[in-house]
């Protein structure tokens, strides 16, 4: 899963493509009614984007902030399961049951991810019946959820962390193959498969996952950050390097053409980067 990095690399990954899995993540989390402004939507990224990049202790005083400035519901659940989250990440477990149950209250119950933050905290402070009781309660509300739509997002969401926080990629695997099988349109499922895949290096199983998001709207913007994201990051990998002028030399015609497709298709759809546009450039307009 995610590798452990300085937190130089950390900030550089904060800038590289991680708005699209934050974005992705936060209307997984919350499938419902969501009541927050673009401020706080905003700063709630912002907090997010140090959780999921692992800088806890940054994500800690981020989500403070939020909470400070955003009242409702689900801002009040997103900085308590935030805050757990980030806790079971500094192994401080019992605060993190505190938040958990927080979000729970929040809730009446409903947190999915309250539930899930709680059995992180409980495994790893040895309550092995009471971690495996909160799991059960997670998997209760996904199945027993009515709303098919709804329901495709929670086993979304229950990929993402088991992704992300247990390092699980088989489960993820399985609760996506869910979500798809109800919300088989569902393109945000697909992206959030290919970029599970693209984030350990699965390439092809990434592309797979893209391309058959693509035939179902392939004038996604998300869709088309995730592809030239991950299509820069496998030649990076191949190649050993981010330096485009040696990518140039090294990469194969048929190369060239696939990721300059994926840039010139970004940026047909508005999307302005300044690497990717001198990477473009470089590379595709010879």
């Amino acid at each position: 899963m995610y590798r452990k990095s300085t937190k130089k690399n950390k900030l550089n990954t904060l800038k590289y493509g991680f708005s699209l899995g934050l974005a992705i993540m936060c209307s997984l989390s919350f499938s419902q009614t969501f009541t927050m402004g673009k401020k706080c939507r905003a700063s709630l990224e912002t907090a997010q984007s140090a959780l999921h990049s692992e800088m806890y202790s940054e994500a800690l005083e981020l989500f403070g902030t939020f909470s400070s400035k955003c009242k409702t519901k689900d801002a009040k659940e997103a900085t308590a399961v935030g805050k757990a989250e980030a806790l079971n990440g500094l192994e401080q477990y019992s605060e993190a049951i505190t938040e958990a149950d927080k979000a729970l209250d929040i809730t009446k119950g409903k947190s999915l991810n309250g539930h899930f933050q709680k059995a992180i905290a409980l495994n790893k402070s040895g309550d092995l019946e009471g971690s495996k009781a909160s799991l059960e309660q997670v998997i209760a509300l996904t199945e027993n959820n009515q709303n098919i739509s709804q329901r495709a997002s929670n086993y979304g969401l229950l990929a993402a962390l088991y992704e992300r926080q247990l390092n699980d990629i088989s489960s993820a695997q399985e609760f996506l193959n869910k979500a798809k099988q109800l919300d088989p349109n569902n393109i945000n499922i697909l992206i959030q498969e290919g970029t599970m895949y693209s984030t350990i290096k699965d390439f092809n199983r990434a592309f797979l996952s893209y391309d058959t998001a693509k035939g179902i709207d392939p004038s996604n913007v998300e869709l088309a950050t995730a592809r030239v994201n991950s299509r820069l990051r496998m030649l990076e990998t191949k190649y050993g390097t981010k330096k485009a002028q040696e990518l140039r030399n090294k990469m194969t015609a048929d190369e060239k053409v696939l990721v300059c497709e994926d840039l010139n298709t970004s940026k047909s759809l508005g999307l302005n980067d300044m690497n990717k546009d001198l990477f473009l450039a470089l590379i595709c307009n010879q």
